[in-house]
């Protein structure tokens, strides 16, 4: 990987504040050709979001990516998120941009500038998931280099901000449909908190996709399964 595709920098969950959990009804939201399956929410009633915390900015974090990229009738979702929807998630399609993956049920979709997508988790702030895409000149995920260096690189200097301890707990690649996808999964580790998080890259049609998933370390042991199901169902279509 080119150096002048990775920067330092540094991120920031920001999420959309005074949302209130509270039961309601489905119902389907279409945004930029997609549609969403999210719940309803109001300002009265129910048990109020957890604050925003802290990771960095957001921005600088996308700034890097975009380095990287130039080193360079939405339905339910195919592929690995399947035309069968399991129970406890929701399907995002995307056949003009060319993705699809499931998040789970009952996260709601918060408007980040410059994300594709951003859905969180009202309660707890770090359980979230976000997808951006950046124009890249290569062809193939693999030509970024090895998954093991490049997570190594990306942990240090891009995906984790400088002010926290980032460390790479595993580095894989997968293969769907001829298209390769890598995935990292990694600990980012602030003062007062862990998060647990799973990246997935993948290149296809001049376009570097990035979704990233994660939760409080506390509270990994409960959520990993359902969030490496999450980074698996990505899929290019």
């Amino acid at each position: 990987m080119e150096k002048s595709c990775l920067m330092t920098t540094s991120t920031t969950l920001r999420v959309a504040g005074g949302l209130s959990r509270v039961p309601a009804a489905c119902t389907p939201r279409q945004r930029n050709g997609r549609t969403m399956t999210t719940r309803a929410t109001h300002a009265d009633g129910g048990r109020p979001t957890a604050s925003a915390t802290s990771t960095g900015d957001d921005l600088g974090r996308r700034q890097a990516l975009s380095l990287l990229a130039m080193g360079a009738s939405a339905t339910v979702a195919g592929g690995e998120a399947s035309a069968k929807v399991p129970a406890g998630y929701s399907p995002v399609k995307n056949v003009q941009k060319g993705y699809a993956f499931l998040y789970p049920f009952g996260w709601q979709e918060v408007s980040v500038d410059g994300a594709e997508v951003t859905v969180k988790d009202i309660i707890e702030p770090l359980e979230s998931l976000s997808l951006e895409i950046l124009p890249t000149n290569k062809e193939s995920i693999t030509e970024y280099g090895a998954i093991k260096p490049l997570a190594e690189n990306l942990v240090k200097q891009v995906l984790v901000p400088p002010t926290q301890e980032g460390t790479v707990l595993n580095a894989e690649e997968r293969e769907n449909e001829g298209l390769k996808y890598y995935t990292i999964e990694y600990t980012a580790k602030a003062k007062n908190f862990t998060r647990h998080s799973l990246t997935v890259l993948a290149v296809q049609k001049g376009k570097l996709y990035t979704i990233t998933t994660g939760a409080n370390e506390r509270r990994w042991p409960k959520m990993q399964d359902k969030l490496k199901f999450v980074a698996k169902s990505f899929t290019l279509l």
